[in-house]
Formats: C-alpha cells, sequence, structure tokens
C-alpha cells in the first residue's frame, strides 16, 4: 500500500500538526507501508531545520509541491504560489498513480480549507482512487458571517460525503461529523499519537533554569491557557520559593506574543518565569523530561471540545507529573490523582493548588507519573494506533 497525505506546513521540524502526522505516519512505514508526504507550501513558521525542498525522515518520504524560504507578501504572489502548488500536487499523484497499481494508493487529504480540498476529489474522479480526510478540530472555528456559514454548510454537506473515509482526532468529532458522513463505518477515531520512546531521555542533574513547571506549545493566544496558567504560578509561588515556570514555544511575532508577554511582565514573580523561544523537535524531549511537573491550564473553548493537545501525549510520555484541566476527553483517558491532577478549567486557585500538590509530595507524584504513563502507552502508542489507521485504509477502496 502507498499512501500520499496532502498538507501544508513545516516538514520534518514543525509544530503539532507535524509532530501527529510524523508519529502515526512513522508507524505505517513500520508496517511496511510506502509514505510520501506532498506539502503544498512551506509554512509561514517555517523551522529553521527544515530547510530542504525534499528527503526522507524515519521512513517517510516528504517533497514541497512549493518551495521557498521567504513566504510571498502580495496578493498575487500567494494566489500564484498557492495555484503552483495544487498542479505540481496533482502531477506528483498522477506520476505515481502511473507506476503503481491503483488500487494500492490511498490518497490522505489533512487541509482544512474547502478551496485546497477540492482538487483532490477531482483527482478522486478522474483516476478512481480512494481518498481520505482527517481533522483534528472543528471545522471553520469562530464561524461568524453569511459567506463562511454558506461555506460551512456546504463543507459538511457536499465535501465530507465526497470522501471515501474520514479519521478525527476525538469522539466529539466522530459524532459530529458522522452525521455527513455515508456510512458508520466510514468515519475512524484515530486518538492523539505519540513515539513515546523520543522521550526516554532521563533527568539531567543541572540546568540553567533549575526546578521547573514546563509548558509547551503556543505563544501567541489563549487557546492553551498560558495567561491562566501564568496566574495560578503566581498564586502557587505564595507558598513556593524553589520552583520556575518555562514556557516553551515560538514567541518571534512580537505582536502576537504581547498578550502573553503582558502577563509575564504583570506577575510578581515575572524573575521566575523563562522563555526559550522556538524549540525543535529534537530538543523537546530534553526540555519535558527535565521537568518537575508539566503544565497545561487549557480554558474550556470550542476547540478544547473538538480537539485533543498532541502535547498531553508528549507530557505523559515523559513519566513526569501532568496538571491539566477538565476539557475535551481528557478525562476519558485520565483520572484525578490517579494518572493526572485535573482541575476545573478557568480556575486558576484549583490549578495553584494542583501545581502545589505535584511539587509538594514528589513520591505521589511520581506514582501518578508512572500511571500516565502508562495510559500513555495503552491509548496513545503510535504504534498501535498506526495498525488501527492501516486497517482502515486498507478495507476502503473507491466506490
Amino acid at each position: 500500500m502507498r499512501v500520499l497525505l496532502i498538507t501544508t506546513g513545516s516538514y520534518p521540524y514543525g509544530g503539532a500538526v507535524t509532530n501527529r502526522h510524523l508519529s502515526y505516519l512513522k508507524g505505517m512505514a513500520e508496517l511496511g507501508t510506502d509514505i510520501k508526504l506532498i506539502v503544498l507550501q512551506p509554512d509561514n513558521k517555517q523551522s529553521e531545520l527544515s530547510i530542504h525542498s525534499e528527503g526522507e525522515f524515519n521512513g517517510i518520504k516528504y517533497k514541497y509541491a512549493t518551495w521557498y524560504l521567504q513566504p510571498p507578501r502580495s496578493i498575487v504572489s500567494k494566489v500564484s504560489n498557492k495555484i503552483k502548488s495544487h498542479l505540481e500536487a496533482c502531477r506528483i499523484i498522477k506520476n505515481d498513480i502511473q507506476h503503481i497499481n491503483r488500487d494500492e494508493i490511498k490518497l490522505i487529504v489533512s487541509v482544512p480549507s474547502v478551496i485546497d480540498i477540492l482538487p483532490y476529489l477531482f483527482i478522486r474522479w478522474k483516476y478512481k482512487i480512494p481518498v481520505f480526510h482527517e481533522r483534528a478540530e472543528y471545522p471553520f472555528l469562530g464561524v461568524n458571517g453569511m459567506v463562511q456559514k454558506l461555506l460551512l454548510s456546504f463543507y459538511l454537506h457536499y465535501i465530507i460525503p465526497g470522501f471515501d473515509g474520514i479519521f478525527v482526532i476525538s469522539k466529539t468529532l466522530v459524532s459530529y461529523f458522522g452525521k455527513y458522513v455515508n456510512e458508520s463505518d466510514k468515519i475512524l477515531h484515530l486518538p492523539m499519537t505519540v513515539e513515546h520512546e523520543r522521550f526516554d531521555t532521563g533527568k539531567k542533574e543541572s540546568n540553567k533554569y533549575g526546578k521547573y513547571i514546563a509548558y509547551c506549545g503556543s505563544m501567541y493566544t489563549d487557546k492553551d491557557g498560558v495567561p491562566d496558567l501564568i496566574e495560578a504560578f503566581n498564586l502557587f509561588c505564595q507558598h513556593n520559593s524553589d520552583t520556575n515556570l518555562l514556557l516553551i514555544g515560538d514567541n518571534r511575532d512580537k505582536i502576537k506574543f504581547k498578550q502573553i508577554e503582558n502577563c509575564i511582565n504583570s506577575s510578581p514573580f515575572s524573575k521566575r518565569i523563562y522563555c526559550t523561544g522556538w524549540v525543535d523537535r529534537d530538543q523537546m524531549p530534553g526540555y519535558l523530561d527535565n521537568a518537575a511537573v508539566l503544565a497545561l491550564a487549557r480554558p474550556d473553548n470550542i476547540q478544547a471540545k473538538g480537539g485533543f493537545p498532541t502535547k498531553l501525549g508528549e507530557y505523559l510520555s515523559t513519566r513526569n507529573p501532568v496538571v491539566i484541566t477538565d476539557v475535551g476527553e481528557h478525562t476519558e483517558y485520565l483520572s484525578d490523582g490517579v494518572s493526572a491532577y485535573i482541575s476545573k478549567p478557568g480556575n486558576t486557585a484549583e490549578f495553584a493548588e494542583k501545581l502545589r500538590l505535584a511539587v509538594s509530595n514528589p513520591d505521589q507524584a511520581r506514582k501518578i507519573g508512572e500511571e500516565g504513563k502508562k495510559v500513555a502507552l495503552e491509548q496513545f502508542n503510535y504504534k498501535l494506533q498506526a495498525r488501527k489507521l492501516y486497517r482502515f485504509l486498507n478495507t476502503i477502496h473507491y466506490a
């Protein structure tokens, strides 16, 4: 079986979407699947290590349909690059179809835009190959205005039924999209996946941040609750003098970073809050492994309801205690005081207390961290989930 996956972003080094693709595709490659990532164009936050237009990583071939290191600025250039990327991606797919039995080809479209999806539904019709769709969050988040509502309706009623199969990251999304697929066996729940062995690096005896609570992820919005985390840390510090806060994530865009920067600067404990800036894939395990506690104060927003954070699987894989909020489907996998410390979303006082419990009782925290690791191995193991996806793709054919 050959799997072609259409996406955008930074590969092989990038953010959460990159890591999700690389984890389950690595599992597919280990099962003998021929994998090719077709990246439509580089990301605006392209990693400095993702500087090649094509290559291979962990048995996964990747190729950019359009390549540049400086993002286009004018609208004409952006539209031109977009068109070129789709034409080249279609050419790559056509070339593969000519050299391989089309019954063995499975095309996955992992882009959210209706405009970006349409060329590959045309490919499906023209070459009679099965095409699948991946969703990791609700479509059209924050939809407002008549045009966007019409696009959402078109996407749900006409685009989604046009796929041979769809796989989503949460059970909530299974229920949401299940109303629009033709048959119930055409939708698969593929939860967050993690390469757990990446996080067996062990703690370093010393580091420049001292003892710390760590968060990794977006530093530009409040979708992960970083302002709430900082507020909870302020409360935590009233009873703790030796544990710092480490915020791991890209902060190069100073305008977007301003909200979180203001929270840090207004903290009475700002000297105990550190920002690493962008950290690449190979460096991330060391930062997470060396933490005393790993924190995610996600608010109860629509992203949390439909999605599932990749970082949580990475947190759990370290064996370190994890402090999270009760949002989305967290508690379907984790139990408070057993495999994680779980707080009500938006309750910074309770979150601060959970941080205190995790730091002040290391023996109990160690046990909870070990239980969390078991959950990651049993539920989010990339090998197990790749087998499930392999069976799903292999049993569905063009119809």
